[in-house]
């Protein structure tokens, strides 16, 4: 192999090495679904939560277990993307709480995340394709609605289901291409008549729901990576290879 061949295959080669070593994240996001809530107030109590203001015209909230109050921003570019099974997907959430100074010391961070090689990968996923079903199906309904979902693993028995319920005000809306919209920012009130402890033991490990009303914020993000950048970057290392050996070959001799 002359000097000339060897850098046209030792370029092709690093292509394909280049290829192989470009992660999802470095080939960019193709869409996203985003909520942040923030300002927000929780209650619980066993026997029927009175904080967060519930007692202050929640009609609809009435012998709620759980109450929750706060602003919200959503984000979403996720729903315009074309053939969503072709894409990995990123998952994350991020909550933190504390207690006002009024009440005992509870302060609580947690962030998680998790990554799908596929969109069937995410659909089977109880715990993960549970929160993106409850943000989406909470921003495509009307500002009244609720949603049940199964708790999937202990400690709740089997099929243990839990429904929520919210009524939101908007300020901004930016209509999607499909039912969920593209932005929105508004006032929110959520709540649940069923004892929500055996699902925040599944979601926050050891960590039942605190008995004081505690202050929030929350992250909830779902992206559509392609997967993989690397197809193309090797299909031209792929060509340049078969371009340098055109180009050794010896041209046939006129007849």
């Amino acid at each position: 192999m002359d000097f000339k061949s060897g850098i046209k295959h030792g370029v092709a080669i690093t292509g394909i090495i280049l290829g192989l070593s470009i992660t999802p994240a470095q080939a960019g996001v193709a869409g996203s679904m985003v909520l942040d809530i923030t300002g927000g107030c929780f209650s619980y109590g066993a026997n029927g939560t009175t904080g967060c203001g519930i007692s202050d015209g929640s009609p609809d909230a009435a012998g709620a277990k759980e109450y929750a109050t706060g602003s919200f921003t959503f984000n979403n570019t996720l729903s315009g993307i074309s053939n969503p099974a072709a894409y990995a997907y990123q998952a994350s959430v991020s909550l933190y709480a504390e207690a006002p100074p009024d009440n005992p010391v509870i302060s609580f961070d947690d962030t998680r995340s998790k990554s799908f090689a596929t969109l069937a990968d995410l659909q089977s996923d109880p715990l993960w394709n549970t929160a993106y079903a409850f943000v989406t199906a909470v921003l495509a309904a009307d500002t009244n609605g609720s949603f049940t979902a199964t708790i999937p693993t202990p400690p709740a028995p089997p099929g243990t289901t839990v429904e929520a319920s919210w009524n939101y005000t908007l300020s901004n809306l930016t209509p999607g291409p499909g039912s969920t919209p593209a932005y929105a920012t508004g006032e929110f009130k959520a709540w649940s008549t069923d004892d929500l402890n055996g699902l925040s033991l599944v979601l926050l490990g050891q960590k039942p729901l605190p008995a004081s009303p505690v202050n929030f914020s929350l992250n909830v993000a779902l992206s559509a990576i392609p997967e993989p950048a690397t197809i193309a970057l090797i299909g031209l290392g792929i060509l340049g290879m078969g371009a340098a050996q055109r180009r050794k070959t010896p041209a046939a001799l006129p007849v």
